[in-house]
């Protein structure tokens, strides 16, 4: 009853108001209202309006009296509890999973108390994200008029408050949390025992490709030969570093050295000391010793072998602080061509005690050498496992599962060396399963979880995320890195560097603690994708689900419709999807595969949770009725499109303004030429990349009209590719650009790091002067095509104002049109200072004046450009990489000036083949080319190349290889240094 009262109370009120405003608006302004409408009201009229606007409030008092005092006083609960409540208590939840993360592995009734507390501190900020975005998503007037929602969140609070208690209870009868010291150091004891068993008994017998690697350890110890560097020869003894994965052999390869009969000569003291995780314990038994038998028995020890070199080795060290701690010991003691050898996972702390020439990575085995320690763990021969192309084929999975890691190898050769060859596969089918749950395999899993479970609180969910990729997949840093910042799992703690770049520096640590391994790097060496090894993947997978932090959907793993709070949903493979499965708790989707029923469901209401939603490697395209509700999406914070060319999504609906939470936006190769005016409301927005498909399918200009215009519209019935080419087109007037047009309103975005891709020509002047106001971007790319000279100099004055700005990409150059001229940047009113990449497409023969005065540029890429000369480029002090494609230099010399390009590593000449094609001799000399020279087949006329050997380096043979099959069979002179005239070389 209260309910209908309010709803109609509700109406009234509505109705009185809109009537009282109507009312309002003709009393201040007759003459509008009159043209108008010819219906004029009265002042007999507006008296009953008023009665009725006090009659109406008089009706909503009557019914809300009974329970005003109900429904404002669970808002006030509400708050109290949001206070005080859900922030404490979600406090004292974490701190407890972080306490009973050691010790619960061993610990039944722990573990499960663990996944209690765990699945309740989800719901629980689940609760406070729902309310935070209801009071973001709501004016005032409306979360007043929302009585409900508010009293069905707060019922929600209570509910949880009740859960609490009731879990309290349930420890009370159960007695689960015993979080004492001991219970923590048995844990990390047995862990350090199998960790230093698998370790130290390896049989020398079944140890392969460690010649290398001993030899070069014995010489950065100084048994072969010396060092060529030795910067510690004044500070005490030389520091040696072995640093990479658990697992990887560190440990083993140290003991074989340390046990060589080589090093008794030289080093009349050994000690082998294992830090580990427990060198607590042994700071209390040094205390012990110090108070029993006093401190001078440590000061005799060192005088009875002060003079004497010795050999120490600290195996696996964790922190520098443990370091810090141990190396006071051996300062001032021993000789300077005394050595201490450190294991580590860390990179960190081995060039913290080490300098870089002493430090050892050993590497992954290679195939051969895998293969060979394979085939002696399992007692197999070559021969028995080619027999059959099927067992053959289950070596090369099981040896790529291993990755070239011995430990992995040894452990699961162990495991099929009494098993048939019959078997293998169905073993290799289980190896993510038996991982966490075979004993067997359980040496395997301690060595490789040890790195995770020493990861500070910060990192392990971050880590945790990886297992939602697949498995060998890799990574992009970027990709990563706005996830986690999306899913919360950065600390926002620092107001000197962005989110992201926190989020770069746990990229990096997870790099240095070796759980995952850089793929590829850029010219900086900075690190632009990774991988994850397929046994930390598998690992990473196990922790996940007995975290209930993640489900894979995979090829061989069991239906969810059973699971309750899924949190993050991984599709890996095209495997039937339950529809069925509770989807209303999943923050994360991500989609690698093509399952049949995940695309009804991506935009579905079920997800009401969702944060994050990446499709970016989707094996389906989104057309526009399947974004029609993306705005019910409240809670969204990272949208990633399926990355499809000619997709048929060409508009984004207006609801895209209600996800006020929004972060990142990706809309690549879409139908889409403008963005809405809602998009100004997403002031969270840091990562907006929008970019159309440049040619039509359907409605092609380039056509007649006549050939393409009845067939087009046949398919329009039918197709939702040609009605996305028709919007695309109209609402474009047939732009070829590549580039969105910005509504105005885009200063508002305050929060917005990377801008892609702005359309010059079709954004008005208004919004680009906007982009001045943007002093957190820090990567734009404009597309300039046609673009007026108003809005030219428009962006020219906004540029300069991007004080963030790191990366610059412009292009008059759109789908093999003729490049126009570069206007776009030639009139930039001051330099970027902070601008380290630069890319040009289109005609400009002369580099802009302001450009040379970045001297913080480090890469160079031009196209088109037809430049005459490159003394501006030549005088960036910190210029590494610079590329000219095609046509971007016009002249019949480049020259390059002495003191020009000082710090210039890379320079790349392609796709030049009209600008040079006469030339038929080269010469070379002090130029170090560390990639060699590549591309003379293009020189049709070539005849001879000079070149001095220093220059060449390593990369003659693949010099001479491109002489050999030139069709012009030119002569290569390779001349030694010391004998090379240019002169006389080149013209002889």
């Amino acid at each position: 009853m209260a309910e209908t009262a309010l709803g109609m109370a509700t109406t009234l009120v509505g109705s009185a108001l809109r009537v009282a405003s109507s009312a309002a608006k003709e009393e201040d302004e007759p003459a509008a209202w009159e043209c108008k409408s010819s219906f004029s009201l009265t002042s007999i009229q507006s008296q009953h309006i008023s009665e009725l606007v006090v009659s109406t409030y008089t009706l909503v008092v009557k019914f809300l009296c009974p329970n005003i005092k109900y429904f404002f006083g669970i808002a006030s609960i509400l708050f109290r509890l949001l206070e005080t409540f859900i922030s404490d208590e979600l406090k004292m939840m974490q701190a407890f999973l972080r306490a009973a993360d050691g010790a619960r592995e061993n610990i039944g009734v722990l573990k499960a108390y663990s996944e209690l507390i765990r699945d309740l501190a989800y719901d629980i900020e689940d609760s406070l994200e729902e309310f935070m975005v209801f009071i973001k998503n709501k004016s005032l007037v409306k979360q007043l008029l929302s009585l409900r929602e508010r009293h069905r969140i707060a019922v929600q609070i209570r509910t949880l408050k009740l859960r609490v208690q009731e879990v309290s209870q349930r420890n009370t009868r159960y007695n689960a949390i015993k979080l004492t010291p001991s219970t923590s150091t048995n844990v990390i004891g047995d862990t350090e025992f199998t960790r230093n068993f698998t370790a130290l008994n390896v049989e020398e017998a079944q140890l392969v490709g460690l010649d290398e690697p001993k030899k070069k350890l014995m010489e950065l110890i100084g048994i072969l030969d010396e060092p060529k560097e030795h910067e510690s020869s004044n500070t005490g003894p030389r520091v040696v570093s072995l640093v990479g994965m658990g697992g990887i052999g560190k440990t083993t390869l140290t003991k074989k050295v340390f046990d060589s009969n080589d090093l008794s000569d030289k080093f009349g003291t050994r000690a082998w000391i294992t830090v580990s995780q427990s060198f607590e314990q042994k700071e209390i038994f040094k205390e012990m010793v110090k108070h029993l038998f006093g401190a001078e028995l440590l000061h005799k020890l060192l005088e009875d072998h002060q003079g004497q070199q010795y050999l120490i080795v600290l195996d696996d060290v964790w922190t520098i602080d443990a370091w810090n701690r141990i190396k006071v010991t051996f300062q001032d003691s021993g000789k300077d061509d005394s050595c201490v050898v450190v294991t580590t996972r860390n990179q960190t702390l081995a060039k913290y005690c080490s300098p870089p020439s002493h430090i050892h990575q050993p590497d992954f085995l290679g195939k051969e050498e895998a293969r060979t320690l394979f085939l002696k763990k399992t007692n197999r021969s070559l021969d028995e496992l080619e027999k059959g192309d099927k067992t053959k084929g289950i070596v090369e999975k099981i040896l790529n599962k291993c990755g070239g890691l011995p430990l992995a190898i040894l452990t699961i050769g162990a495991v099929l060396a009494n098993k048939d060859t019959e078997e293998w596969e169905n073993i290799y089918m289980q190896l993510p399963w038996d991982l966490a749950n075979n004993p067997s395999l359980d040496a395997l899993r301690r060595v490789v979880s040890l790195s995770y479970n020493h990861l500070p609180s910060r990192l392990k969910p971050c880590f945790l995320h990886l297992s939602i990729f697949p498995e060998d997949f890799e990574i992009e840093k970027k990709h990563l890195v706005n996830r986690w910042v999306a899913e919360g799992l950065v600390a926002d703690d620092t107001t000197t560097i962005t989110l992201e770049e926190v989020a770069e520096n746990y990229f990096y640590e997870l790099i240095s603690r070796s759980l995952i391994q850089p793929s590829k790097l850029d010219i900086l060496g900075n690190v632009k994708t990774c991988r994850v090894h397929d046994i930390v993947h598998d690992i990473a997978v196990s922790i996940s689900r007995q975290e209930n932090y993640a489900f894979i959907h995979g090829e061989h793993t069991s239906n969810i419709s059973t699971r309750v709070g899924i949190r993050h949903l991984s599709c890996v493979a095209s495997r039937k999807l339950n529809t069925a499965m509770d989807l209303s708790c999943v923050r994360s989707l991500t989609a690698f595969s093509k399952p049949l029923e995940l695309k009804s469901l991506v935009w579905s209401s079920k997800f009401k949770m969702l944060r994050i939603l990446d499709l970016k490697h989707a094996g389906f395209t989104a057309i526009q009725q399947d974004i029609k509700y993306i705005g019910l999406l409240l809670h969204l914070k990272y949208l990633h499109f399926p990355k499809r060319i000619n997709s048929s999504v060409y508009a984004l609906p207006k609801s895209i303004g209600n996800l006020l939470g929004l972060q990142t936006l990706d809309l690549q190769r879409s139908s889409v030429s403008t963005l809405p005016i809602e998009i100004t409301k997403l002031h969270n927005l840091r990562s907006l990349r929008c970019s159309k498909v440049p040619n039509y399918v359907y409605f092609n200009p380039a056509q007649p009209a006549t050939e393409w215009f009845t067939d087009a519209i046949e398919c329009l019935t039918s197709e939702s590719g040609a009605t996305a080419d028709l919007h695309m087109a109209l609402s474009s007037c047939w732009s070829n650009s590549s580039g969105i047009k910005l509504p105005k309103g885009v200063g508002r975005l305050k929060e917005l790091q990377i801008l892609e891709k702005v359309d010059i020509k079709r954004t008005s002047r208004k919004a680009i002067k906007e982009l001045g106001e943007l002093t957190q971007l820090r990567k734009i790319i404009v597309r300039g095509r046609g673009a007026s000279k108003k809005n030219c100099k428009a962006f020219c004055e906004a540029a300069p104002k991007l004080c963030s700005l790191r990366s610059l990409n412009v292009s008059t150059m759109e789908s093999k049109k003729a490049a126009e001229a570069l206007d776009v940047v030639v009139s930039f009113t001051s330099p970027v200072p902070s601008l380290e990449r630069l890319k040009l497409k289109g005609l400009l023969q002369k580099i802009p004046a302001w450009v040379g005065e970045c001297e913080n540029l480090v890469k160079v890429d031009l196209k088109y450009c037809q430049l005459k000369e490159l003394v501006a480029l030549a005088e960036l002090r910190n210029l590494v990489q610079l590329r000219l494609k095609k046509d971007a230099f016009d002249a019949e010399n480049l020259v390059f000036h002495e003191h020009g390009f000082p710090k210039l590593r890379i320079l790349i000449i392609k796709d030049h083949y009209s600008s040079s094609p006469n030339i038929e001799t080269i010469g070379i000399f002090h130029c170090h080319l560390e990639a060699g020279i590549n591309g003379i087949k293009h020189l049709p006329k070539f005849k001879k190349i000079c070149i001095n050997n220093n220059d060449l380096g390593k990369q003659s043979s693949m010099l001479q290889e491109e002489v050999e099959n030139h069709t012009n069979h030119p002569v290569l002179q390779i001349i030694p240094g010391s004998a090379f005239d240019p002169g006389q070389n080149l013209y002889s």
